[in-house]
């Protein structure tokens, strides 16, 4: 499993804590613990779920991950390779103008918050990047 950690740059660093570049090539479930800020995610190869009640639920390819009050579980695919966002408390607010609240224990597509244009925009440049540091120069 591949977990690397990037810092934003200084004007983000108010707004973003960090951002990670993770790949698996196992099929896993696991936990993810609350954190203080929301999350966003683009899959830029594989799938992923969520599990509540034994239900698996397939996520968008680029979604947001709410605060919540209590730990997620999530699947993934073999195979996949996933750009998170880690926002600071506040940092999500700056970028959006849908209440964060209202995003409290849920995870949902960014199509929902955002132009889909947007997003299919950033989707096919991080899919189309050879390596992690041409994502964060």
């Amino acid at each position: 499993m591949k977990f690397d950690k990037y810092l934003p740059s200084a004007p983000l660093t108010p707004y973003i804590k960090h951002y990670a570049v993770v790949e698996q090539t196992l099929e896993s479930v696991y936990k993810v613990l609350p954190t203080t800020g929301l999350v966003i995610g683009f899959q830029f190869k594989g799938k992923l779920s969520t599990i509540q009640n034994n239900t698996v639920n397939a996520l968008s390819s680029a979604g947001i991950t709410g605060i919540s009050d209590g730990f997620k579980l999530f699947k993934n695919s073999d195979n996949i390779g996933t750009v998170l966002v880690y926002f600071t408390e506040t940092g999500f607010t700056h970028f959006a103008t849908h209440p964060a609240h209202e995003l409290f224990n849920i995870s949902i597509s960014l199509e929902e918050l955002f132009d889909k244009h947007t997003i299919a925009e950033v989707e096919d440049k991080l899919t189309g990047a050879a390596n992690d540091l041409y994502v964060f120069r």
